[in-house]
């Protein structure tokens, strides 16, 4: 019962199901399933003969794929209320086949419907329908924003705009400042702003020599102005 309970609040709190009536968020507990993690876990989308939609509960994960040359490249960092998996409700989307998902965080919690399951629940409501389109159009915008930067942004610019934009989701204000826990690696950093790890080095030194970044032991990080960073 009581994980019955934990399933309805979630889904009526996040964003895209906030305006359903109960009988409504009842029927998505019915068809959805909850799932925990560990760090480093690792979550391929096609392992599963069923194909599904997550949405994160608590926790960080990256999204993944090998590039040519074997390299991990990341093209999201992911956190709570963040959907991923067959966002376009494509069973047979072979993109998606490449990507996987790899837990960032100590713990995550996900929670995921069968897309045919989710497609009927959208052809039954239009409200939930066009604020799924909305959300789906703000991800991929962001994802078109990142690939832009990529390609007429410097390695600098990309670096220190990975800082402000990790710090938008996951820092909170002590004494005036941001304070996070940083959850990549320089390597990992590198992977997501497509430069290499001894780039991501040096411009975060430099940018801790400057004082616009602080690091405390290997994961706090504190950036005391985000508008001089």
């Amino acid at each position: 019962m009581m994980k019955e309970e934990i399933k309805y609040w979630y889904l009526k709190s996040h964003k895209l199901f906030d305006q359903l009536s109960e009988k409504d968020v009842d029927a998505l507990c019915i068809m959805s399933s909850f799932k925990q993690g560990d760090k480093n876990d690792i979550i391929f989308f096609s392992d599963s003969d069923k194909k599904r939609l997550y949405t994160i509960k608590h926790g960080i994960l990256k999204i993944c794929h090998q590039n040519n040359e074997g390299k991990e490249v990341i093209t999201e960092i992911l956190t709570e209320n963040d959907i991923f998996g067959y966002i376009s409700l494509n069973s047979s989307d072979n993109r998606i086949k490449e990507e996987y998902a790899v837990v960032l965080s100590k713990k995550l919690s996900i929670c995921s419907f069968a897309v045919e399951d989710f497609k009927s629940v959208l052809r039954n409501n239009q409200d939930l329908s066009i604020k799924y389109s909305l959300l789906i159009n703000e991800k991929l915008g962001s994802l078109q924003q990142k690939y832009s930067d990529l390609v007429f942004k410097d390695v600098n610019t990309r670096v220190v705009e990975f800082f402000k934009r990790y710090a938008s989701y996951h820092a909170k204000v002590v004494n005036g400042m941001l304070e996070m826990e940083m959850m990549l690696t320089h390597q990992e950093i590198a992977d997501y702003t497509a430069s290499s790890r001894q780039s991501v080095t040096s411009i975060v030194n430099k940018l801790v020599d400057e004082g616009k970044i602080i690091y405390e032991g290997r994961k706090k990080v504190i950036i005391p102005n985000i508008d001089s960073l």
